[in-house]
């Protein structure tokens, strides 16, 4: 069993950060997918706030600054910023805020173009280094393609507030089936309240939930920029370059053009019109 943090122990200590670290800087170069959620979904728990500081602690690390357009409770607009954010030479940050309540992977929506996008998004997640930080009340509030590309889930506590446990996300070898494991040398991370420290971030998320609380639609894609929305390009033109994406990243795999081809949906000739040789 390991022993408490009470906020004396660095997050910089824990396997969980070093975890997360090394997935970004080491060989595999790549971003990272960090799903918080509550006991029992409960409210009020600091589930933003451990957003807040993670994002912050990351982006810190890495020289990376954190932008309030960095801070959503959209999904459009969660992917307009990810195709805006930087390519694999600096790692950067995103949180997209009450996944659930802002409808962006509600398991209900899990046909939806936007659902399908994020989580091809999550897929190219290596190519742009992006450390996704998401929140929602429970787990299985998120599509199950969701939680199987997440790379690590954070359970705040109800009690005591203001403590987390970290688990590392994986899958069964045989069934494909969603596994979490947990970290043995700490039993529980503390956080700090962001809110009582007036961190600019936290507040500029506040207000935005408080403003969707307010509003008549209770949808954050509405609410983030409905003029903005009525002139998003053609969802099929987007869905179109993430394939492409897709597809070029197989081909600097080794795979074939017919290899490819079935992987994305599409014909070889399709592929080798869109997509370079590898090398």
């Amino acid at each position: 069993m390991g022993r408490s943090n009470r906020m004396g122990i660095p997050w910089e200590r824990t396997l969980w950060f070093n975890d997360v670290i090394e997935g970004i800087e080491g060989p595999r170069q790549g971003g990272a997918r960090i799903v918080i959620d509550a006991q029992n979904s409960a409210t009020g728990v600091g589930k933003t706030s451990l957003a807040i500081a993670i994002a912050k602690k990351i982006s810190n690390f890495f020289g990376y600054e954190l932008q309030f357009e960095d801070l959503t409770l959209s999904g459009a607009h969660y992917l307009r910023r990810w195709r805006e954010h930087p390519g694999s030479e600096q790692p950067s940050v995103i949180v997209l805020d009450e996944l659930g309540g802002a409808g962006a992977g509600q398991a209900r929506r899990a046909m939806s173009t936007q659902n399908v996008q994020l989580g091809q998004a999550w897929q190219l997640m290596r190519k742009k280094r992006i450390v996704t930080i998401v929140t929602l009340p429970h787990w299985r509030s998120a599509d199950k393609s969701m939680r199987q590309m997440s790379d690590y889930r954070l359970w705040c506590l109800a009690k005591p507030i203001g403590f987390f446990k970290p688990y590392k996300v994986g899958s069964d070898f045989n069934s494909g089936e969603v596994k979490t494991r947990g970290y043995t040398d700490v039993s529980r991370i503390g956080f700090p309240n962001m809110g009582k420290y007036d961190d600019p971030h936290y507040e500029y998320i506040s207000d935005k939930k408080d403003a969707l609380l307010e509003s008549q639609y209770f949808d954050a894609d509405k609410l983030e920029d409905p003029e903005e929305l009525e002139q998003q390009r053609d969802p099929e033109e987007i869905e179109r370059e993430v394939y492409i994406d897709i597809a070029q990243r197989l081909r600097e795999e080794g795979k074939t053009l017919k290899e490819v081809g079935s992987a994305v949906g599409y014909s070889d000739s399709w592929v080798a019109k869109y997509t370079d040789p590898p090398g």
